[in-house]
């Protein structure tokens, strides 16, 4: 970071983010923006009523912790479904062991996190369920690429 930043999530601005082909969406609202993250990022995540966050990945480099502010969420990791709640800290690896996915597990309410997320110099994001890699990193665009075929 640059500076001191403090920030209240009802000041700032959303970005809507679509995957699976644009049938999912989901707002972020970067406490940081990414351009003067350092080493770590944070942003506030609201996932509709019935929709997910990001695709289903695990990173190279970047380790992720979610803080669930309100609702409910259902959780795919590598060791399965867990159901989730506010108060709840989730803590991703590197790696495999690190993958993740999470759908708003609530008929009524949006699922509210926040997303920290440590910011190396190149990370590479493995997408399973899209049989994709994304490499992206300080200073350099983001490339989404189709993983070879097993």
């Amino acid at each position: 970071m640059k500076d001191l930043i403090i920030k209240n999530i009802s000041d700032i601005e959303p970005m809507t983010y679509k995957n699976y082909e644009g049938k999912n969406h989901f707002l972020a609202k970067p406490v940081i923006p990414w351009d003067d993250v350092d080493s770590c990022s944070a942003a506030f995540i609201e996932v509709p009523v019935g929709q997910c966050s990001y695709v289903n990945h695990w990173h190279v480099q970047s380790e992720e912790v979610f803080y669930i502010i309100s609702g409910k969420g259902k959780l795919r990791t590598f060791y399965g479904e867990k159901d989730v709640k506010a108060g709840d800290m989730l803590c991703f690896p590197t790696g495999e062991k690190g993958v993740h996915h999470i759908a708003n597990a609530s008929d009524t309410e949006p699922l509210i996190y926040i997303d920290f997320a440590s910011k190396p110099k190149v990370d590479i994001a493995i997408e399973p369920d899209t049989n994709q890699v994304a490499i992206y990193g300080q200073h350099i665009p983001t490339y989404t690429l189709d993983l070879p075929k097993k």
